[in-house]
């Protein structure tokens, strides 16, 4: 059985991420000594901003993937090309005013799951509680022995589990808010895994898929489990924004202890590259902006064209030679 919840209709008393109908399922379960697991391939926490009124997920203009909220100072910001936006009061396409920062870790999930199910036994299994090889031998006896397991992706390869017979994503927006131009495609291949772990087993295993954006296109492709549709959208939206297979895509990322020194020197990598066959139809990408790593700014620079290595053999002095620079091949 599959179940889609629409999380701004239907949340419980105890967290906006945890539906009413999601704790009924839950306590069905384990009153039959069933286990359940809930699934959010998001071990921290994360922000995205969607409109609750249209459903609308905020996306960054020059990379297709949703826009991360930051706070203090308050802005949107891209994780891929690193640009910034003002957060908006009212919606750009119902032009309403209910816009809602969504945020949600396995953490969070555990503590909330102890606290309503305190007789139980409830283990979070992520890389935050897999520290070293005897936290990985402890966690094989855990997961064998959980009420309630709560994890990420590493629970759907390379793991047999018995009587699992409730399955919930938690928030399938998680998935899409991820930096990377395929976090759909990535998201799809998550979940049908997930999904479709459990049917191999010939069990009635019920999957509730939790939601704020019930209409988004990969809900009802994933729900009806469509993959003729969502190929053909997806290769449309690659085209579209001069993605692979379309095009060949390269970052190039230098990092310095001065912002305005790493925004220099991707300026003038810009500048560089400009130079060689000007005729050619490149495609640019410069951050405006830098992001902070360990007190080090890292400055971004994404490049669209038919043949990347022939671009970059250009290049090739500088690239060995700067060790502050990296090249990231998509």
């Amino acid at each position: 059985m599959f179940l889609t919840v629409n999380l701004a209709q239907n949340q419980s008393k105890i967290s906006n991420y945890i539906s009413d109908t999601l704790l009924e399922h839950i306590d069905i379960t384990l009153a039959k000594g069933e286990k359940v697991m809930l699934y959010l391939n998001k071990r921290g926490s994360h922000s995205s901003l969607i409109c609750e009124d249209c459903q609308y997920l905020y996306a960054c203009p020059n990379c297709d993937v949703s826009l991360s909220v930051h706070w203090n100072p308050d802005h949107l910001r891209c994780h891929i090309c690193n640009n910034a936006f003002n957060i908006p009061k009212q919606c750009s396409e119902c032009h309403k005013i209910n816009l809602k920062p969504v945020w949600v870790g396995t953490q969070q999930i555990e503590s909330l799951m102890k606290n309503q199910y305190s007789e139980k036994s409830v283990y979070r299994f992520d890389s935050d509680s897999m520290k070293n090889i005897s936290s990985k031998r402890e966690a094989l006896w855990n997961l064998d022995s959980a009420d309630i397991i709560i994890g990420t992706k590493m629970l759907t390869t390379g793991f047999n589990f018995e009587k699992i017979w409730l399955i919930c994503i938690i928030l399938v927006e998680s998935e899409l808010s991820y930096p990377s131009y395929d976090a759909a495609e990535k998201a799809y291949t998550n979940l049908r895994q997930l999904i479709g772990r459990w049917n191999r087993k010939s069990q009635e295993t019920t999957i509730i898929l939790q939601t704020f954006i019930p209409k988004n296109p990969l809900v009802q492709q994933l729900t009806n489990n469509n993959f003729k549709d969502f190929f053909q959208e997806t290769l449309k939206e690659r085209k579209e924004f001069d993605y692979p297979p379309y095009r060949q895509m390269v970052t190039l990322e230098y990092r310095h202890k001065d912002s305005k020194k790493s925004l220099a020197y991707t300026q003038k990598l810009l500048d560089t590259l400009r130079e060689f066959d000007p005729e050619e139809e490149y495609i640019f990408l410069r951050g405006s902006s830098t992001f902070r790593k360990n007190n080090t700014h890292h400055a971004t620079l994404i490049v669209k064209w038919k043949n990347i290595r022939k671009l970059l053999k250009n290049i090739e002095k500088t690239i060995i030679s700067q060790s502050a620079l990296s090249v990231i091949f998509h």
